[in-house]
This record gives structure tokens, C-alpha cells and sequence, in this order.
């Protein structure tokens, strides 16, 4: 009787599971998978928007050719994106994941120090990140600081402390110099695309049983043994879920300039047909950096029960 009892439940939970899905089902079944179906059918065809309706021309896989023999400006933004997706990806969990433990230690403000940390997630989405850039005051600061917008440009604090000529002065590599330019150029970015990060690392790092580091503590283990023996292989499924997260919020993030240039191609320039193939071309290339990423992540993840 008990069983069957704990059956039931199981099934009513599972039902539950189910009816607060059946919005998301839905809208896959018939708004998301048409829609994707189109774009791939697109993507292999010349479109045009007549009054009569959608035209077709079917061109083979000449789209897809044309992206990487012919159209030169949109290799570039590819190159160029790809490069600093990867060096952002890294840059925001190594950020996230150091600024959680440090918001995870007992201290007088931590409450209001994380709030700050997430700020930036709620400033730079939907009617607000809209207000902001209307705002006359803020566009006249970004013309202040650099072209690009960066608080750290040449006419900014990257120009005041002359961060890149006494990096060149230390007689490191231009390589190495770029790199560091790079991070810090892009240092708004980074800090605005950290939010969720942080909060899953520190909701992680709660989660974790303080008994485990007493016993290490009573085994004579250090503060970094604690890290790299207990913290950090707890933490992996985390990072991957992190990894995920942010390698797919980096790539859709129009400061990279692909999704700008995909939409241009196709409102702009009424090549419909064209930039949906761009538009695969780059969804494949994130499954790409997904599945290494997970594959690398994952043989790494050990699962205690």
C-alpha cells in the first residue's frame, strides 16, 4: 500500500513537472521548431519579400560558399568575434568564480557588495539598458572616455596609467600585451556578463558541507588544499554550467558585431536567404565550442551522493 501510495506521488509530482512545462512545449512545437525549419530552408535559397507573399529561389549550398570565399567582411567579424568570445569566456569564469568565493566569506556589507556585483545584470537588460543608452549624459561620457565606449581607452584610464607602454617596458611579449589590452579594454563587458556566474558559484559554494572541511581541518589539510582538494572538484558541475551559460550569452552579446552584421545582411540589405546561412554558420560554430567545452569539463566532474 505504501508503495503504491509513493507511486502515485511520484506521478502527481511528475504531471506537475509536465503542466508547467506545457507552455515552453508548446511554443517549441509550433513557434520554435518552424521557425528554425524556415531559417534552415532559407538559408539554401535566394529569398525575397514580395506582396504576394515569400519568394524562393533555390541556390544550393551558394550561400554557405559565398560566406567564406566570398564575403571577406564577415570572415574578418567572425575571426575577430571568435577570438574575443574565447578569451571572454575564460576571462568571466576565472572573474566569476574569484569574486564569489571572495562574497562567500563572513564579512560587515557582504549583502550590499553582492547586490552591487549583480547590479550590472539588471542595468543591461530590456527598458533599461534602452534608457541608458538614450541618455545624453552617459553617450557624452562614452565620447569622452574612447570611441568604442570602453571606460578604458586611450583617452581614458587605460591613457592615464599608461598601462600598455609599461607593460612593453617589463619587455613582455606583444602577444602577452595585446592580451591583457584586450581584457581590460573590455573590462564592462566582462563585469556586466558576470552576474549569473556569481550567483551560481556562491549558491554552490553554500551548498557545499561545512562537516567536510572540518574533517579536513582536522587532517592538518591548508587553506589551498581545502581549495583544490574539496572546493574546486565540488564546484566542476558549476563551472560547466557556467561554461555553458556563458559561452552562449558571449555569443549572442552584440558587442561582438556578428549578430549586427547577420541582421544588416538581412533587413538592410534584403538578403533573407543569405544571412540565415550566416545564421547557421555561426550557430554551429557555438555547438562547436559547447560540445569541446563539455566534453573537456565533464571527464573531470565527479559526482558525490
Amino acid at each position: 500500500m505504501k508503495k503504491g501510495r509513493k507511486k502515485a506521488l511520484f506521478t502527481k509530482r511528475e504531471l506537475s513537472g509536465y503542466i508547467f512545462l506545457l507552455p515552453v512545449i508548446l511554443g517549441a512545437i509550433f513557434i520554435f521548431i518552424p521557425a528554425i525549419a524556415n531559417s534552415l530552408i532559407y538559408s539554401f535559397n535566394s529569398v525575397t519579400v514580395e506582396f504576394s507573399g515569400i519568394e524562393k529561389t533555390f541556390l544550393g549550398w551558394q550561400n554557405y560558399v559565398d560566406a567564406f570565399m566570398v564575403d571577406t567582411e564577415f570572415r574578418l567579424i567572425l575571426a575577430t568575434a571568435t577570438k574575443g568570445i574565447v578569451l571572454d569566456t575564460v576571462v568571466i569564469i576565472l572573474f566569476s568564480f574569484f569574486i564569489s568565493n571572495v562574497l562567500n566569506q563572513q564579512f560587515k556589507g557582504r549583502g550590499l557588495a553582492r547586490m552591487i556585483f549583480f547590479m550590472p545584470v539588471i542595468l543591461t537588460t530590456g527598458i533599461v539598458a534602452k534608457m541608458e543608452g538614450a541618455n545624453a549624459l552617459y553617450s557624452t561620457m562614452e565620447i569622452a572616455t574612447d570611441s568604442s565606449g570602453s571606460a578604458f581607452g586611450q583617452m581614458g584610464l587605460r591613457g592615464f596609467f599608461h598601462l600598455e607602454s609599461a607593460m612593453a617596458g617589463m619587455g613582455l611579449p606583444a602577444f602577452a600585451t595585446n592580451l591583457v589590452m584586450g581584457v581590460v579594454g573590455n573590462i564592462q563587458n566582462i563585469v556586466n556578463s558576470s552576474g549569473v556566474q556569481i550567483i551560481i558559484f556562491i549558491s554552490a559554494l553554500q551548498a557545499i558541507n561545512p562537516s567536510i572541511f572540518e574533517a579536513s581541518k582536522m587532517e592538518g589539510a591548508t587553506k589551498w588544499e581545502e581549495f583544490w582538494k574539496i572546493t574546486f572538484p565540488l564546484l566542476l558541475p558549476n563551472v560547466l554550467v557556467c561554461v555553458v551559460y556563458t559561452i552562449i550569452d558571449t555569443f549572442t552579446n552584440p558587442v561582438y558585431g556578428v549578430v549586427d552584421y547577420i541582421q544588416s545582411q538581412a533587413f538592410n540589405s534584403g538578403k533573407m536567404g543569405y544571412a540565415a546561412a550566416l545564421s547557421w554558420i555561426y550557430f554551429l560554430i557555438v555547438l562547436v565550442f559547447l560540445a569541446i567545452s563539455s566534453t573537456i569539463i565533464s571527464r573531470r566532474i565527479t559526482y558525490i551522493d
